[in-house]
């Protein structure tokens, strides 16, 4: 990589590290003030419910209730969310085996029939110092991603291998999927920026994943191009214990 080139990525993570830190703490804020309200709506709401449902009032009323306690929840989910993003968990470092978070990972996937997994996976490969549970956070929520972006179906690929030279582990999860427009890839570890519909997804996903592997002394870098897929590729120091 030239001199320039490293520069501006640099320059790059440097950005993008003082972003996360502001978000972090509006978040923080937002989360503050909307948590206790929300919790006092949505126990009238139950309450309004009951009662309701006592009454043997109209199912039309009993309905636009049930929405309403649906959507207070989420309202209650994308806070919890807030939450853990502007307070992560440190977690508990130690030594990982990346393979073996990334086959955990896929064990959770919920796969479609036509959505297929290849995996090419450097054996062996050396451990990286991070959490071993928020590693596989970070793998399950880009591979989520990348099985969503191929509603019709395709291949999510896999690959781990060991860069000797800079000494890191380099992960690199694909998919066959839509792509992300050239103008929203630098948006993509955004808090609450999403492609997916209202409703499908907070847009939090890879905005912690992006601390997560930030704080493991790591990055994380995407590519894409319309109409042919997307690669995330994951990228942390090797340890040297082994």
């Amino acid at each position: 990589m030239s001199k320039r080139s490293t520069e501006d990525s640099s320059t790059q993570q440097g950005l993008q590290v003082a972003k996360m830190a502001a978000m972090s703490k509006l978040a923080a804020g937002v989360a503050h003030e909307i948590n206790n309200p929300c919790g006092v709506l949505l126990m009238k709401l139950k309450f309004l419910l009951s009662i309701a449902e006592e009454e043997r009032l109209s199912s039309r009323a009993i309905a636009t209730l049930d929405v309403a306690i649906q959507q207070t929840e989420r309202i209650e989910t994308i806070v919890e969310s807030l939450v853990h993003f502007s307070r992560p968990l440190q977690g508990m470092p130690g030594p990982v085996d990346v393979n073996e978070a990334i086959r955990a990972a896929i064990t959770q996937l919920q796969l479609p029939a036509t959505v297929t997994v290849r995996q090419n996976l450097a054996d062996p490969l050396p451990v990286v110092v991070a959490d071993p549970a928020q590693i596989q956070q970070v793998f399950t929520h880009i591979m989520d991603n990348a099985v969503d972006a191929m509603p019709d179906g395709g291949h999510l690929t896999i690959l781990s291998r060991r860069e000797v030279d800079a000494d890191q582990v380099v992960i690199e999860i694909d998919d066959t999927g839509s792509g992300i427009p050239v103008d929203f890839v630098d948006r993509v570890f955004d808090p609450f920026f999403t492609t997916k519909a209202v409703g499908s997804g907070t847009g939090l996903g890879l905005t912690i994943s992006y601390g997560i592997i930030q704080r493991a002394g790591g990055r994380v870098e995407v590519e894409s191009e319309r109409g042919k897929g997307t690669r995330v590729r994951v990228i942390v120091p090797a340890s040297a214990s082994r």
